[in-house]
């Protein structure tokens, strides 16, 4: 039986592989795309990826021949507190602490809970990117001391940037058109992801429950229990309180003095 560990990055994974006595037996560099591949040759191994960047795809992948074992590293004392950090040692690591069961496992959702999770994040980066780049247009414009009595973003406000009175110099006007497409751009995908997100929240009963709550919006519903996962994972109401961290604790000095 052999244990293994893998650092996954983003295009390619660190993987150590320790035999059943804990010698370390191979060490090699694996493409993600030849994982599945890796994970027959390996089959009925004991693996552990830690639960950062892109592990839920490697994690798809190698599931379907290992009982993968997804590590926390919050909760995983050896991982957080490891000095020395490079790919081999982090595989090696994580290796040796699958062989001994010290690893705290990470919630992995299932599938439909990944989708819901990707779509309200996608949304959130994209109007975050948006707000990026109409804080550009706001800052150009106060450069050439320019304000305007209407919303810059509008058709109104629009109609002025266009008008023959506005005048930029010709860097500026490059910089300013080629913020407001990009802005477009955004607001055309984020509109389109907004359909999909009211698609996969009209269903589910827990979204629409949240839904009768006053100010939880379709986006709100999915993005609650997207986080959450599936709610039966806790024991109780005061876990999922935890996990949302909304049970802040206060800690005095004096509780730990000698």
């Amino acid at each position: 039986m052999y244990t293994l560990g893998i650092d996954a990055h983003e295009r390619e994974s660190q993987v150590a592989v320790l035999d059943e006595d804990g010698e370390i037996v191979r060490e090699v560099r694996v493409q993600n795309a030849n994982l599945d591949d890796f994970g027959q040759e390996y089959a009925g191994a004991d693996p552990a990826i830690e639960a950062t960047g892109n592990y839920y795809t490697i994690y798809d992948t190698l599931d379907e021949h290992l009982d993968v074992t997804v590590a926390d590293r919050n909760q995983t004392k050896a991982i957080r507190i490891a000095e020395i950090k490079n790919n081999r040692l982090n595989a090696k690591l994580l290796a040796q602490l699958r062989r001994a069961e010290m690893i705290a496992d990470s919630y992995v959702p299932p599938d439909e809970i990944c989708k819901r999770r990707s779509l309200v994040r996608a949304s959130k980066r994209l109007v975050e990117k948006r707000t990026e780049f109409k804080n550009e247009v706001h800052t150009l414009l106060n450069k050439h001391r320019i304000s305007l009595d209407k919303n810059v973003f509008s058709a109104k406000g629009r109609e002025v940037l266009a008008g023959e009175d506005f005048a930029l110099d010709r860097v500026s006007e490059t910089f300013l058109k080629s913020y407001l497409s990009i802005i477009d751009e955004l607001t055309a995908q984020i509109e389109a992801i907004k359909d999909m997100i009211e698609e996969f929240a009209a269903s589910p009963l827990e979204t629409q429950l949240l839904m009768t709550i006053r100010g939880i919006s379709f986006y709100s519903s999915l993005w609650i229990t997207a986080e959450i996962g599936e709610i039966d994972r806790f024991n109780e109401a005061g876990g999922v309180v935890s996990y949302a961290g909304l049970d802040p604790i206060v800690r005095e000095s004096w509780e730990f003095a000698d």
